[in-house]
């Protein structure tokens, strides 16, 4: 039995618009950095707000000193957001406090672009791993949301600690767009940044919910749980490009919404960049080439954290084949690499096993991308090379970052 669950692009000619006039700026742009003004550049930064407000504004002296021009503020995170409004609930240690105003106010007086980094899916850390963070309640309001495995427990059980909101239930969807909607009327944001815009991390695959077997098995005859993908792997990826479109047709919704109510803010996301080498054993269903294609992202931030230059150099040359194939639409969206610094201190995420940052920046630059972003702020303490070494050798020069061009309103 063959279904298609190919999906269709919506409104082409929009897209092919605001395709044209984003090759435009990227063109200009270029010119603009040959012709000896100051270069076009993202120099991006991952950054969690710190327990006291106070810090703020010396963190953003601290990052302007050296260099960096884009700023990612973590804005929804563990299923809290920085701000109080009636939809997230927002993070109790801040009480009432405008934590994203003040970024907003303190960044734009240091000329930084500041773009709310959102955890699109993963909605709460497991407390019990994590006590001294807080429970979302989410999940409480609303359990029938929960992304599962395949053996009905939990994403925690797969990705430690990350339990997921399930990207195909509408209910998810709208309350994202929603809350999104809410970010852009009430912000003057420069950009949105789109992280764990995905399903699951781990050994095993998740989406194994009521409702997404329910509307599988009503398209296919077959519940998802029962495919084998040794056995019936023609069902198997058809299984996979569901969920996959699940996660595409969303960011066409949250694309269509920057687009229509604040169309200067620029839409990123930061993506696996390795997902295409093992798609169908991929756990992540995160089809970005498509978005890159169809235009519905302005960046893409592939997490190029490998431990060696070369494998860093191979990964983002396979990003960049897959969005600038002849004739893509997408062949002019914004390649910016996640980069990693080494920390001194090993954990689960991450230790000494990062090239020195300055190789990894010039690295990008001979590959001709729109910039780096480094993760992240936090690091960068714990690393040995500080915040002095981006000052002193790949960010001695200032630049523009490709955020602070303005975007032309697109017409349907």
């Amino acid at each position: 039995m063959s279904v298609s669950m190919a999906s269709t692009p919506h409104r082409l000619p929009r897209f092919r618009i605001y395709a044209v006039v984003f090759c435009l700026i990227v063109f200009f742009s270029s010119i603009f950095s040959a012709s000896g003004q100051t270069a076009v550049e993202a120099r991006a930064l991952w950054l969690r707000p710190p327990g006291d407000v106070s810090a703020i504004p010396e963190m953003l002296d601290q990052i302007q000193r050296a260099g960096f021009n884009l700023v990612l503020v973590e804005t929804f995170y563990h299923g809290f957001t920085l701000y109080p409004n009636a939809i997230v609930p927002p993070r109790p240690k801040y009480g009432k406090t405008d934590v994203l105003q003040i970024f907003l106010t303190e960044g734009h007086k240091r000329n930084l672009q500041i773009h709310a980094w959102v955890e699109v899916f993963y909605w709460q850390v497991d407390t019990a791993k994590y006590p001294d963070l807080p429970r979302s309640p989410l999940f409480d309001l609303h359990p029938d949301w929960l992304l599962l495995l395949r053996s009905g427990k939990p994403t925690s059980d797969s990705e430690p600690a990350h339990l997921f909101a399930n990207p195909a239930h509408p209910g998810v969807q709208q309350f994202m767009l929603n809350y999104f909607k809410d970010l852009l009327v009430r912000y003057d944001i420069d950009g949105l940044h789109l992280d764990y815009i995905r399903y699951s991390s781990g050994k095993e695959d998740a989406g194994y919910d009521a409702y997404s077997r329910k509307q599988f098995e009503a398209l296919s005859d077959v519940d998802p749980i029962d495919i084998d993908r040794q056995t019936s792997p023609a069902l198997w990826m058809q299984w996979v490009e569901w969920r996959e479109n699940q996660v595409t047709e969303f960011v066409e919704k949250v694309s269509d919404l920057v687009r229509s109510t604040k169309p200067s803010v620029w839409l990123s996301a930061a993506v696996f960049g390795s997902y295409y080498k093992n798609r169908p054993n991929d756990p992540h269903l995160q089809d970005w080439a498509t978005w890159a294609k169809n235009g519905l992202v302005d960046m893409l931030m592939p997490m190029a954290y490998a431990p060696t230059l070369a494998q860093i150099e191979a990964d983002i040359i396979d990003v960049q084949n897959r969005i600038q194939a002849p004739k893509s639409l997408g062949s002019c969206v914004r390649l910016v690499p996640g980069l990693a610094v080494a920390k001194r201190t090993a954990d689960f995420y991450g230790g000494s096993g990062h090239p020195p940052i300055s190789q990894q920046i010039e690295l990008v630059r001979r590959l001709h991308t729109s910039g780096h972003a480094i993760f992240c702020y936090g690091w960068i303490l714990d690393s040995v090379e500080g915040f002095g070494v981006f000052r002193s050798d790949p960010h001695k020069h200032d630049a523009v970052a490709p955020t602070k061009l303005a975007k032309q309103p697109v017409s349907d």
